[in-house]
């Protein structure tokens, strides 16, 4: 693996973040999201101890759950399609920041037992 691709976001990072959130959104609106693909969106970094994966579990776990809650109140309206497209907005927003902090700490970097956070996003959007 090339330095560059370990150290920080880099060019093409925002892109493949965006992309893998848009991925995971569409797994939750469409009531695609497994507990295979949950598990790939909290493994996205790698966790030094139970207590880093438990928090980032939880805060995957709350994302889906304000995602889904937002939708499921919505109305068939104008307003209720609003709410949707700012629900989906806000989701798409929040968790490509989260993706990108992870590229920007990934100074673990591939290991065996971990791919990396860039091969993680890259096969979330491969399955996508």
């Amino acid at each position: 693996m090339d330095m560059d691709e370990t150290i920080g976001i880099g060019p093409g990072d925002a892109e493949l973040a965006h992309e893998a959130a848009a991925v995971a959104v569409s797994w939750v609106l469409e009531g695609e999201l497994t507990e295979q693909r949950e598990s790939q969106l909290i493994n996205v970094r790698a966790h030094g101890n139970s207590h880093e994966w438990m928090g980032d579990a939880m805060e995957v776990s709350a994302w889906v759950k304000a995602l889904r809650d937002a939708v499921d109140a919505a109305t068939d309206d104008e307003e209720g399609r609003r709410r949707v497209a700012e629900a989906k907005d806000t989701a798409l927003r929040e968790l490509r920041e989260r993706l990108l902090f992870f590229i920007d700490m990934d100074w673990l970097k591939a290991t065996s037992d971990h791919p990396g956070a860039r091969e993680s996003l890259r096969r979330i959007v491969a399955t996508g």
